[in-house]
């Protein structure tokens, strides 16, 4: 019996990550069939490319392969895309359909419309994603309702909110293929956050420390989707949270801020946590969330907010540093955040006292609240 792949999706635009899987799927099946969306039921409608661009860019990067094709049976019918109605219409007798999913969406798999006639014409192909392992209990509950198979390999990492990060650092084609890059550069898309890294000059930030916060976003955004956080504010406090490192009282007066008495008292390698924060409130005009977030990411604090957590991980955990144990902590903080914390919180506190330098008292007070914290549950 012939296997055929349906792989959907919104393909806004078209990642490194849709065209490996592609790869790997037209190595594992007689038939691929790539399926954009009109309107995914699980996405927000307005896709920053229309469907005859997404349709022609996925021809485009996957016309090397001869049995991977690209369907517009999708965007033609102009609604909300149900996968029940493309399996019914790419059933066939003598094939086995599958639909082609990633681990993170096996949990909800009960939500999708129609699994009665689902279960009956596809099975489930479950593609791991990094950082979203396949959970064995979601498994059984899938397989209650529907067919569901775990690929023997494992998918890449990629999104449109990782690429509107890559895209204001010029940095595109670490995301998505070349022709979708020039594509990109041509008609200048996915710019949502230029008007924060195209600051960076004004407020003296060197190369060295826009690559860390290139890296922090990455991070950041990789822990807003393990938590469910909101990923746009996580992007904005990530890419805000060292916009004052090097700014002097001068610079700050120039741009309307006073140095307070709270500033003043932090450590000299903390100060810039609230002169971001300011920073971010006056010339961003950012939301409360956002300047909370930057204001406590070198320090940390009681009772963060998820947003506050997560950019105070980012930032110590970033693939640009490297330090003993920074490998167990970055583990810990990907299996539960709060567990993460408290380790980036005793390294912290053993490594500037070992190295003579002043610990951050909202550090020591937020590491002796969470133990207390933790030792009464």
């Amino acid at each position: 019996m012939r296997k055929t792949a349906i792989f959907g999706g919104s393909f806004d635009p078209p990642t490194n990550a849709h065209y490996a899987l592609g790869v790997q799927l037209s190595r594992c099946f007689d038939r691929v069939i790539v399926v954009p969306a009109y309107i995914s039921p699980f996405k927000k409608a307005g896709a920053e490319l229309d469907g005859a661009q997404r349709i022609k860019l996925l021809r485009d990067i996957f016309a090397p392969f001869p049995n991977v094709e690209v369907s517009d049976c999708e965007i033609a019918a102009k609604g909300t895309s149900y996968s029940y109605m493309t399996a019914q219409r790419f059933k066939e007798e003598g094939t086995q359909l599958y639909f082609v999913i990633g681990s993170d969406g096996l949990g909800s798999l009960d939500k999708w419309a129609r699994t009665d006639i689902l279960k009956e014409t596809v099975e489930f192909y479950v593609v791991e994603r990094p950082f979203f392992p396949v959970k064995e209990a979601e498994l059984i509950a899938a397989r209650k309702i529907l067919n569901v198979t775990v690929a023997p390999f494992k998918g890449e990492e990629g999104s449109s909110s990782l690429l509107k990060v890559a895209v204001a650092f010029g940095k595109e084609r670490e995301v998505v293929p070349d022709t979708v890059a020039d594509y990109i550069e041509e008609n200048a898309l996915y710019r949502d956050y230029d008007y924060i890294v195209s600051a960076y000059p004004r407020f003296n930030l060197k190369k060295s420390r826009i690559d860390h916060v290139y890296r922090t976003a990455k991070a950041a955004i990789l822990l807003a989707k393990l938590n469910g956080a909101d990923t746009e504010k996580t992007i904005r406090a990530a890419l805000l949270h060292d916009i004052a490192k090097y700014l002097t009282r001068e610079d700050l007066d120039k741009e309307g801020i006073k140095f307070t008495p709270q500033m003043q008292a932090l450590p000299a390698p903390c100060v810039h946590q609230l002169t971001g924060a300011a920073v971010a409130k006056k010339v961003f005009n950012e939301c409360d969330e956002v300047i909370a977030a930057i204001s406590t990411h070198c320090t940390g604090g009681r009772n963060m907010t998820l947003l506050q957590k997560i950019v105070f991980a980012a930032d110590y955990i970033e693939e640009g540093r490297d330090f003993d144990g920074l490998d167990r902590i970055r583990q810990a903080v990907y299996d539960d955040i709060d567990k993460g914390i408290k380790l980036i919180y005793e390294n912290t506190i053993a490594f500037l006292r070992a190295s003579g330098q002043e610990v951050a008292p909202a550090t020591i007070d937020a590491y002796e609240y969470l133990k207390s914290d933790k030792e009464k549950t």
